[in-house]
């Protein structure tokens, strides 16, 4: 971080984002609390098992991914501050509520709009850093993710602390607390009421600190750039009245394009074709997508996007490949006092398992600039179906047991890493924030749809994990195809250069 960089301003937003980012990634310790909270709501309604109260865990990822996209618009009209407030009150002020909670449908409710509120607020933070530390927002986003991780960390040790800190196991039988003899039952209101204290405080210390870079304010203000057409093809970029191409030498390919394009010139009847004017405009030019290899890359809109097969290949392999993740976050708990009696071991390796999600982030983005963020995630994708069948086999012995669900966990922050790079690689930097957003959204709603799917089959945990198994090698397939048909892009350094600057690349 250069000199200039460096002010109290600066500091204290990066300061602030991190912190705030505690309270923005709590979805993912749902697995260490269910056992406590289904055996609550059991005295209320006897039906209720653990396949119902997994609607609860959905119901939070479905409202972050419903409302991702209006927290970054949120963001853009009233600033970081704001929009983290509005985010931090919903977080907190709804876990409180659930405290007052006996159905199962008043629980979803709220916790519903915890997840909108993530979804308010994730990006804030992260957008407003950005603006402070131009040149580092590599550094800057695996600082403030490292919150993300560290957060759910914190509150499952609180959570378990409050409300099991005798350490009393489930019943053998059931796997519930015993409501009517087990003091466990009667601390959940409580654990809500602190947990809601406790992100109210993060949250309120976490925005205060955020300040709204002078650059971020000077670009609300600044004029609106205009593309026009001179002679029919030729573009320029008007702004403050004066006028530069960017179009280089009449080839019809702006700056980005050109970066994007392989050594030699496509060719042959498979080769993907594009006009001046194609170029020019971003709006049409011929992609085979899934059909045949291409060996460049174009400036797509969201609209034009969808229309793009290899854009179904990337949501299809990203919901195979991290549905697991979502599973065993929720699940992992409730799957191991199957076979390990000891609620306390379960529940930090859980929290271990939180902090390995945030930090393997980074991991995986060094992985990626030596090798390849496509066979980095063929890499993630062939490992994860074979630790989730490791985690099945093995999870009466503690050791194995941890390391798995840590191993999981990690595996899953992949998705995160490399999906946004990739999205912004394939279907172009100018339009990622919608493009991403969108590519998010239906991978949020098919991974509740699958994780709901699962659990009114009523199955065990254990026949379950191989139905993840089967769906994790799926996208091991998928991700093969991907990096098959990706195989001629010849330059990946623009990729890398989207990673470390995105906006969107650390989005969780």
């Amino acid at each position: 971080m250069s000199d200039a960089e460096l002010n109290i301003d600066s500091i204290l937003s990066l300061m602030g984002g991190t912190i705030f980012h505690f309270i923005v990634g709590i979805k993912t310790m749902w697995g260490n609390v269910a056992p406590y909270i289904t055996s609550y709501l059991v005295q209320f309604d006897p039906s209720i098992t653990y396949h119902h109260t997994l609607h609860v865990y959905t119901a939070v990822f479905l409202g972050q991914s419903l409302f991702m996209y209006l927290g970054g618009r949120l963001e853009r009209r009233i600033g970081p501050r704001p929009t983290s407030y509005l985010g931090a009150f919903l977080i907190s002020g709804c876990t409180y509520a659930s405290s007052y909670c006996k159905s199962l449908s008043g629980l979803m409710f709220f916790q519903a709009c915890v997840g909108v509120g993530i979804g308010l607020s994730y990006s804030a933070p992260i957008i407003c850093c950005f603006g402070h530390f131009a040149k580092n927002k590599g550094i800057v986003t695996g600082i403030i993710t490292a919150g993300t991780g560290a957060g759910p960390f914190l509150a499952g040790l609180v959570a378990t602390t409050y409300v099991n800190s005798e350490n009393y196991p489930v019943d053998a039988r059931t796997g519930l607390y015993d409501p009517m003899t087990s003091p466990v039952v009667g601390r959940v209101p409580g654990m809500f009421r602190v947990l809601g204290i406790m992100y109210g405080c993060i949250g309120l210390v976490g925005a205060s600190l955020l300040m709204s870079p002078p650059t971020a304010d000077e670009e609300r203000e600044a004029p609106s750039k205009l593309l026009s057409l001179e002679n029919g093809d030729r573009a320029s970029l008007i702004e403050n009245g004066e006028r530069a191409s960017l179009i280089d030498n009449g080839k019809g390919a702006n700056v980005y394009d050109e970066a994007m394009m392989a050594e030699e010139e496509p060719s042959g009847s498979g080769a993907i074709k594009t006009s001046t004017s194609s170029a020019v405009k971003g709006r049409r030019h011929q992609r085979y997508g899934s059909k045949v290899k291409f060996t460049t890359t174009f400036e797509l809109t969201t609209s034009q996007m969808v229309k793009d097969s290899l854009c179904w290949l990337v949501i299809a392999t990203a919901i195979c490949t991290g549905v697991s993740g979502f599973y065993v976050a929720a699940t992992y708990k409730n799957f191991g006092q199957t076979a390990i009696a000891d609620d306390h071991f379960i529940t930090v390796v859980g929290c271990f398992g939180c902090l390995c999600s945030g930090l393997s982030r980074m991991l995986w983005g060094s992985i990626a600039d030596r090798i390849g963020h496509f066979e980095t995630l063929e890499l993630t994708a062939y490992l994860s179906p074979a630790v989730l069948l490791a985690y099945t086999l093995t999870a009466d012995d503690k050791l194995s047991f941890g390391i798995c669900v840590c191993s999981l966990y990690a595996l899953w922050g992949a998705i995160y890493c490399l999906m946004p790079a990739i999205a912004a690689f394939l279907f172009g930097d100018k339009h990622l924030g919608t493009n991403y957003g969108f590519i998010f959204f239906v991978f949020g709603v098919m991974c509740t749809v699958i994780i709901d799917g699962a659990g009114f089959t009523g199955w065990d945990f254990g026949r379950i994990n191989y139905l993840f198994i089967g769906i994790g090698c799926v996208g091991a397939v998928l991700s093969s195809r991907i990096r098959f048909l990706t195989s001629k892009i010849k330059d990946e350094k623009v990729l890398k250069h989207h990673r470390a600057t995105s906006s969107v690349s650390s989005m969780a």
